[in-house]
C-alpha cells in the first residue's frame, strides 16, 4: 500500500500564509504540514509516497530534496496540470501507486495521536474495504470548522471491532458544524481506497465516500485525537497560539 499526498491545490483560504506559494510549507512549531505527513506515512510503514503537485509549485519538489532523499524514501512526484480537485489529483498517482492508495492531506493536525494513518491501514488489511479516518468533534477547535463531511452515524459491522459509516451529510459550508453530547463524527483527511472507489460515480471524494457509505462498504476507523484543520485561517492561527511557530 501507497501513501498519496495530494500537494496541488491552490490552498486560497490561506494564501497570505503561504510559503514560496505553497500552503504546504507552513510550518507549526518549526516543521512544514508537508514533512509532518510524510513522517506520518512512513511511520505507517506505506511501501512508498507519491506527493501529487501543480507546475505552478516548483517550491515543493525544491524543499523535499533539501529535507529528505527521494530515492531512500522512494518518494515520487505526480503532476496534476490544473487545479481540478482531490479526486483529479489522486487519480495521477495512479500510473505509479496503483488503485489502492492511502491519501493523508498536508493541511490536517492530530494531536495526541503518534500515526493516525496507522489506524486506516489496520483496519482495511482486516476487511479489505475502503476505509475513511474520522474524529469526534468537540470544542474548542471543533468551533472552527463548517458542516462539512459529518458522518451521519456508525454501526457496529458483523465483523467485530469494526465501523460502518452509515452515510455522509451534504456538505453546508456557510454553516457552523453541530457541537453536541455526544460529538458527532466528522470524516477528516486521511482515507484508504481501493479500485471500488473508483467504480463510483461521483463529482468529488465526500460524494463517492457517501456511495460506498450507503451501500455498508466504507468502514471508519476512529482516530483519537484533537484534530484542527491547518488549511482554515483560524484553524491555523490556533494552531500557532497553542503549539507554536
Amino acid at each position: 500500500m501507497w501513501g498519496v499526498i495530494p500537494a496541488a491545490g491552490l490552498g486560497s483560504r490561506i494564501s497570505e500564509f503561504h510559503v514560496d506559494g505553497c500552503k504546504e510549507l507552513i510550518q507549526i512549531n518549526g516543521q512544514t504540514m508537508l514533512h509532518r505527513t510524510i513522517d506520518e506515512l512512513l511511520a505507517a510503514e506505506v511501501e512508498g509516497i507519491v506527493i501529487v503537485t501543480s507546475p505552478n509549485k516548483p517550491a515543493i519538489e525544491k524543499k523535499l530534496k533539501e529535507l529528505v532523499d527521494l530515492q531512500e524514501v522512494n518518494i515520487q512526484l505526480a503532476v496534476q496540470e490544473k487545479p481540478l480537485g482531490l479526486v483529479n489529483a489522486i487519480k495521477q498517482a495512479i500510473p505509479i501507486c496503483g488503485e489502492d492508495m492511502l491519501v493523508a492531506t498536508p493541511d490536517n493536525l492530530y494531536l495526541g495521536h503518534p500515526c493516525p494513518s496507522a489506524e486506516l491501514i489496520k483496519v482495511h488489511q482486516a476487511t479489505k474495504k475502503c476505509v475513511v479516518g474520522v474524529v469526534p468533534v468537540v470544542s474548542p477547535w471543533g468551533e472552527m470548522l463548517s458542516d462539512t463531511g459529518r458522518v451521519d452515524s456508525l454501526t457496529q459491522s458483523k465483523q467485530e471491532g469494526y465501523s460502518l459509516v452509515n452515510g455522509i451529510l451534504e456538505k453546508r459550508k456557510d454553516v457552523s458544524f453541530p457541537l453536541t453530547s455526544p460529538p458527532c463524527w466528522r470524516c477528516t483527511g486521511r482515507m484508504l481506497i481501493t479500485s471500488e472507489f473508483w467504480r463510483q460515480n461521483g463529482n468529488d471524494d465526500v460524494e463517492i465516500l457517501g456511495f460506498l457509505a450507503s451501500s455498508g462498504r466504507l468502514l471508519a476507523a476512529k482516530i483519537n485525537a484533537a484534530y484542527i484543520d491547518v488549511g482554515l485561517p483560524d484553524g491555523l492561527l490556533y494552531a500557532r497560539e497553542n503549539y507554536g511557530e
